[in-house]
């Protein structure tokens, strides 16, 4: 479902409210310019009608130039501060802006589903970003610099008109309105044109950045993008949409170029007619000549920037979607409850009569029900398929049950802001990705404001100062996109340590520890349970001995819990079970 202006302007309008005085000032700046701009034309009309029609002596022409000079020296200015001012309050207000525009954005992609961003490509959801915050400012530029200063020229020009014929200011008006009707007559082709064209670059983006992104695959099977089918499709189909918005584009200026010409012709002919009936003066046919060459070559400009202005308003509404499906949602669940859980030392879980499937033919969990008091250390196992990261994952909300609900400490996970549900938990998923940063950040960015302490205590707590200083730089070194840089026991370590160091209430360890051999997962785990003896933990593994450390364990089936119980309750044969690889 696509995003409404209305639904835009509900998302935009709280970023300009800070700001509103900087704005007040910014749109009382062009009414200085635009009066300057059409009263110097004027100005020299009464000059030539005062030389024209009076016979002056060499020192009255000599003061009327004079005094014209100062005034026409003091609309320059009037006008270059005007602009100058109007720049300046730009450069103050719009790159702050624009930073807490990027910085919502980011926040509330964050808060979309596992299922939206694995939808799509990384490169169109950062292409989308991209436009969004660059479509913002450019429209708020197009409306500043562009339309809204050649309606008021428009306007103020009309006013000088009609002094001389109020019959000519009624054409110039009319031809106004019919230059802006072409305009609005294309605005609906050029949103969905604009739209259409760059979902598709968005996506041609997206494969392209796939490839890079997967340089190993790349390298070890080359082959030229151009033999790819997807690539070539995409390719077309981006040929087929530029296409079709440049059509567009042309059929208005088309018209807008008869327009001008009609409006051109009816000048030469108004202005023919009225010196010879003597009803225009020379400074009047002057003015008039001017001015209209002036307002025509402002409007037709400003035509073409309301028709990029429609174009821009295209993008963004494609771009809303990488935030629209957040507001939706907050919108439908109802979201209200903002009290915070993040200062809860410890958290109990309890899912309620939860069915959940990725699709309507395959549902995973039907009623189930599960109940994980505060502190408790829980091993998951089962097979492939079981449904065991299913379960993180819905209690994370990467993914949304159809039915049942999840209650932390009582409270419904579904009335809680996601940024403070998923506040709850450390989370180390299998075959967990490291950001292209150095091994410092990385840890680091587990906890905000996090100190050099705080990192060599989690680099400490997860055995990783063993690996760290042998690195090239140390802390410091580059780890790659993904961390590829790095052996997979060491990622796992590094990501161990960024969730540690923010110690949540529940921390969830999806085959966290595959990537290490049996002693150094045995060390590692028995580290963690030690140092986070009152923080609820939630294990996947598929070796028994690392389920056996825990407080309970459960075995999944086809998406029901098969067994439930104490490692020390164990018989021999559940013990066999846990490990069903």
């Amino acid at each position: 479902m696509a995003a409404t202006l209305a639904d835009m302007g509900k998302f935009f309008i709280p970023f300009l409210k800070p700001y509103r005085i900087r704005l007040i000032a910014l749109f009382s700046l062009p009414p200085l310019w635009c009066l300057a701009e059409t009263a110097a034309p004027y100005l020299i009309k009464l000059i030539i009608d005062q030389i024209s029609l009076n016979p002056l002596s060499r020192a009255q022409i000599q003061s009327v130039l004079t005094y014209t000079t100062i005034a026409y020296i003091a609309l320059v200015c009037i006008l270059e501060l005007a602009i100058r001012f109007c720049n300046g309050l730009w450069i103050k207000t719009f790159p702050r802006m624009r930073a807490a525009l990027q910085s919502r954005i980011l926040e509330l992609t964050q808060n979309q589903s596992l299922q939206f961003v694995y939808d799509r490509l990384a490169g169109d959801l950062t292409s989308q970003y991209h436009n969004l915050t660059d479509s913002f400012e450019r429209l708020f530029r197009i409306l500043l610099y562009g339309i809204y200063p050649t309606l008021l020229a428009f306007l103020l020009s009309l006013i000088f008109i009609a002094l001389i014929s109020g019959a000519f200011s009624i054409v110039f008006l009319l031809w106004f309105f019919a230059m802006n009707g072409v305009t609005w007559r294309f605005f609906k082709p050029s949103v969905t044109a604009a739209k259409n064209q760059t979902r598709i670059q968005s996506r041609l983006l997206g494969y392209i950045g796939n490839v890079i992104g997967n340089a190993i695959t790349w390298l070890a099977f080359p082959r030229a993008l151009s033999t790819e089918n997807a690539f070539q499709r995409l390719c077309r189909k981006n040929i087929a949409l530029t296409e079709k918005l440049e059509w567009v584009t042309f059929k208005a200026d088309s018209w807008r170029s008869l327009l001008s010409w009609l409006l051109l012709a009816g000048m030469m002919i108004f202005l023919s007619v009225g010196w010879q009936k003597a009803w225009l003066s020379l400074g009047d046919f002057s003015f008039v000549t001017a001015i209209c060459f002036y307002v025509r070559r402002s409007v037709w400009a400003t035509s073409l920037q309301l028709a990029e202005f429609f174009k821009e308003l295209g993008v963004m509404q494609d771009a809303m979607t990488l935030i629209f499906g957040v507001q939706k949602t907050l919108q439908a669940t109802g979201q209200t409850d903002h009290r915070s859980l993040t200062g809860f030392a410890k958290c109990a879980i309890r899912l309620c009569h939860i069915q959940f499937g990725y699709s309507q033919a395959h549902i995973l969990f039907d009623d189930l029900n599960l109940s994980i008091p505060a502190g408790q250390k829980l091993g998951i196992a089962g097979a492939s398929g079981a449904g065991k990261t299913s379960l993180l994952q819905l209690l994370l909300r990467l993914y949304e049950a159809q039915q049942g609900t999840i209650l932390f400490n009582g409270q419904d996970y579904r009335k809680l802001p996601t940024e403070d549900l998923r506040a709850l938990f450390s989370y180390v998923p299998q075959g967990a990705a490291l950001l292209h940063r150095s091994v410092f950040d990385n840890i680091a960015f587990g906890k905000r404001d996090a100190s050099e302490e705080d990192v060599y205590q989690a680099a400490h707590a997860c055995l990783c100062d063993e690996f760290i200083p042998r690195l090239e730089k140390g802390y410091q070194t580059i780890v790659g996109e993904g961390g590829y840089k790095l052996s997979g026991g060491q990622r796992q370590r590094i990501a161990l340590a960024r969730a540690y160091i923010r110690k949540a209430p529940i921390f969830i360890l999806d085959e966290a520890l595959s990537g290490l051999d049996f002693a150094l997962e045995e060390n590692v785990l028995e580290r963690l349970c030690q140092q986070l003896a009152s923080h609820t933990l939630l294990l996947i593994s598929h070796r028994t001995e690392a389920l056996l450390k825990m407080d309970r364990v459960i075995m999944l089936k086809q998406g029901r819990i098969v067994l439930d119980t104490s490692p020390k309750n164990l018989s021999k044969t559940d013990s066999t079970l846990l490990s069903p690889l």
